[in-house]
């Protein structure tokens, strides 16, 4: 795994294994909200006040109840991996970029797939979600297949 300091230019690598299946996310009260609006191909947050946070929170910082609202992006890639083998340490046919994004129009973010080559992911990079057909989502985060650098020909 790759990770950046105060300079996007210098990575520094972390050799060793994540245990990704072993986390939840529970999205809380506007989790109802998410999940509709990823089945139809949208993503929304929660503002309060003058701040946009996403994913969508139940409660304000300042415990109020926020509001739904879209979120339109753009999105930026933040940070990334390049994962080369599957979790029985068995070599990848085509490695598989995982980022951390993150919309430019709230706070937060999300962890997903990145369609992209190792020489084109950098962070810094815009991209944009890339949902499965209308009649198979299913109301979850895994209804955004991937996302895509922005003006890719990639869909």
């Amino acid at each position: 795994m790759a990770m950046w300091g105060k300079d996007p230019r210098v990575s520094v690598r972390y050799p060793g294994r994540m245990e990704v299946e072993k986390y939840v996310y529970t999205p809380g009260l506007h989790g109802l909200e998410l999940a509709k609006a990823l089945k139809e191909g949208r993503l929304i947050g929660t503002r309060c006040g003058d701040t946009i946070y996403f994913p969508p929170t139940t409660f304000c910082p300042d415990h109020a109840m926020g509001e739904p609202v879209e979120i339109k992006g753009p999105w930026i890639v933040e940070a990334y991996t390049v994962v080369r083998e599957d979790s029985s340490s068995r070599r990848l046919d085509k490695p598989v970029v995982i980022a951390y994004i993150t919309p430019l129009d709230a706070e937060g973010g999300l962890i997903h797939y990145v369609e992209a080559s190792e020489e084109e992911i950098a962070p810094g990079i815009e991209v944009e979600p890339v949902f499965a057909p209308p009649e198979k989502r299913k109301g979850t985060i895994r209804d955004i297949l991937y996302f895509k650098v922005k003006n890719s020909a990639q869909e």
